[in-house]
């Protein structure tokens, strides 16, 4: 008795989903490589600095600030080997969403508009909705993919070294946070659908890619500034001390003196002069100090809360776009 084998189907892109492909493959196999292959050099970073912390037994010296301290030289000889190079590659990373939303952004709805050959594809029982959104999709897919796999890669290599060097490495700075985690993700595909509105809007490529980087800038530049305000700040007042109190690796947002009966009052700018400043301090009755800030375990909320705020203004503006589509385009 012989059965006959039931034929297997090979998963393949069909329709609009394959055209899309197809129209941007090249451009996405470039992505995916470059993207592997700075994973796999971050990989190999990644297990240097590993070893190296063994074998300089930096294990205890964690965070260490103290500049009499054996364990705050070691430390600035270990950045110096091994964060000083990852710098330029967490710096690079900023541009990263720009770039999505310059190349792949912009021209994706644009080229199709300045030409005309849009109509063809509408005119083959697809609907002008469907077009746009599988024009929309597959490279907002692929972006999410290629900017989450080099963002992995980059948290992998950082990850030890922030460990070690602490506050000396500060997670709040905008590189290396802009460099690492789901925000390089967000803020891609925030980009990417900024410069797909503009490519729809404008119907000219060129125009498409300028406006796309004048507002993508302009939407790092506001989010860095917001991001902040992202989560509500941990206040800490402490008494006898004319140092900001806190973590030596807290994100301080404000900070002043305290009086003795633990009100906020103003600076005494002249203090700053004194020979003994602690002691101007106290004569004016500025006895402590109170401090606003954000944590180190604020990282990873923070990166979350300005994620989910970058895919609900893509949410919007896809939005925008399909209102546009039907309204608007003919």
């Amino acid at each position: 008795m012989t059965t006959s084998a039931l034929p297997r189907r090979a998963l393949r892109l069909r329709g609009l989903t394959w055209l899309v492909w197809r129209q941007n493959r090249a451009a996405f196999w470039i992505g995916l490589v470059i993207a592997l292959a700075v994973a796999v050099y971050a990989a190999v970073r990644h297990q240097e600095t590993v070893t190296a912390i063994d074998q300089r037994h930096l294990n205890a010296c964690r965070g260490v600030i103290d500049p009499s301290s054996s364990c705050f030289t070691k430390i600035l000889a270990f950045g110096a080997d091994y964060q000083y190079p990852m710098r330029r590659p967490l710096q690079v990373m900023i541009v990263l969403p720009l770039l999505f939303g310059l190349f792949f952004g912009g021209p994706q709805l644009a080229q199709e508009l300045e030409t005309g050959t849009y109509r063809t594809a509408c005119s083959q029982s697809v609907s002008r909705v469907r077009w746009f959104l599988a024009k929309l999709a597959v490279p907002a897919a692929m972006t999410a993919v290629i900017s989450a796999v080099l963002a992995l890669a980059m948290t992998w290599w950082w990850h030890p070294v922030a460990d070690v060097m602490g506050g000396q490495f500060p997670w709040y700075q905008w590189y290396p946070y802009y460099g690492i985690g789901p925000v390089v993700v967000g803020l891609s595909v925030l980009l990417f659908v900024v410069g797909a509105t503009f490519g729809l809007l404008l119907r000219r490529t060129v125009a498409a890619m300028a406006a796309t980087l004048v507002v993508g800038a302009g939407v790092l530049v506001l989010m860095d500034r917001i991001r902040g305000h992202l989560l509500p700040t941990v206040t800490v007042n402490k008494q006898h001390t004319s140092a900001i109190p806190g973590p030596d690796d807290a994100w301080v947002m404000s900070d002043g003196p305290l009086s003795a009966s633990g009100a906020r009052v103003s600076d005494v700018n002249s203090c700053y002069s004194s020979h003994d400043f602690d002691k101007c301090l106290t004569t004016h009755g500025r006895t402590g100090h109170w401090a606003d800030y954000h944590p180190a375990s604020h990282l990873w909320p923070m990166q979350g809360v300005e994620t989910v705020l970058c895919l609900v203004l893509a949410a919007a503006l896809t939005a925008l776009c399909v209102w546009w589509v039907r309204r608007r385009l003919v």
